[in-house]
């Protein structure tokens, strides 16, 4: 595992945001239905977001195919008056989860969500550039893929923050880069630090909300090789069919590899359900 600690580096959740919808060039490509929605997931990508698709989705939402980034498209869905949008898993009542079938409908064949199993991302994390948050006692630990303009990386961390200050949970921090254009350096930035795990802390205690910006601010020159190590994170997150951040590996109450795609929705039971 390359851990920078000793160098001294859209899941099973819905969200809701209520963001402005500024003007957007493409709203014509879009039917009238869905074009309060679009504006407001391309707004809350900061015009990064692209929207291939539009259907209509159970519980009277409005579904989208979006892509984010080379390799990263999932499904989103919007409120009918686009107001606000929810990412994650719809699920029916015989449990069937409704999110995968519209993914593998709407989506691009290459971006289509990949299998993963527990056991392969439990070994897997152990090859990414990572570093530690909290102390190497604690008796339980979790694996947290980010991104540090993540706004639900924010709130995750910022929920799990009291474990690890109480001395009960470690945090592996696995930092990628792909949601803004800043999100690349200011991950690389992270790393470079001596302290990246203060470095992290900094950008989450000023983080903008409003904005969703993580409050780092980038080097001006950043060495080419913790440039690499995000690169290799993002190829890493890629491979193994992680779209979205965060996204939570861990051990669970039976001591099996178990994984959490997105923000966990109780937090103290989630900390509880780990074994260690």
């Amino acid at each position: 595992m390359n851990n920078r600690s000793l160098r001294t580096l859209a899941g099973g959740f819905a969200a809701s945001l209520i963001l402005a919808t500024p003007a957007w060039a493409n709203a014509g490509t879009i039917p009238h239905a869905y074009q309060a929605g679009a504006k407001t997931i391309v707004a809350m990508s900061h015009g990064q977001a692209k929207i291939l698709r539009t259907f209509p989705a159970k519980a009277g939402l409005n579904g989208y195919a979006v892509q984010l980034s080379p390799g990263h498209a999932l499904v989103m869905y919007t409120s009918k008056d686009g107001k606000h949008v929810f990412m994650g898993g719809i699920f029916d009542k015989e449990g069937k989860n409704l999110s995968v079938a519209y993914a593998h409908k709407y989506l691009p064949k290459a971006d289509l969500p990949k299998q993963i199993s527990p056991v392969d991302m439990g070994n897997a994390v152990m090859h990414t550039t990572n570093f530690l948050i909290g102390s190497p006692k604690a008796a339980k630990q979790v694996w947290f893929v980010g991104d540090p303009n993540c706004i639900f990386c924010h709130m995750t961390y910022e929920h799990l923050l009291p474990y690890v200050k109480k001395g009960d949970l470690k945090i592996h921090l696995i930092p990628v880069g792909f949601l803004k254009p800043s999100s690349a350096p200011k991950a690389e930035t992270i790393i470079a630090a001596k302290d990246p795990a203060k470095a992290w802390a900094y950008d989450e205690a000023h983080f903008n909300v409003p904005e969703e910006e993580g409050g780092i601010v980038p080097l001006a020159k950043i060495p080419a090789n913790d440039q690499k190590d995000i690169q290799a994170n993002n190829e890493w997150m890629n491979h193994h069919g992680i779209n979205g951040t965060p996204f939570l590996v861990y051990k669970n109450a039976q001591g099996h590899w178990a994984i959490n795609p997105g923000m966990p929705e109780d937090t103290q039971a989630f900390v509880k359900g780990i074994h260690g």
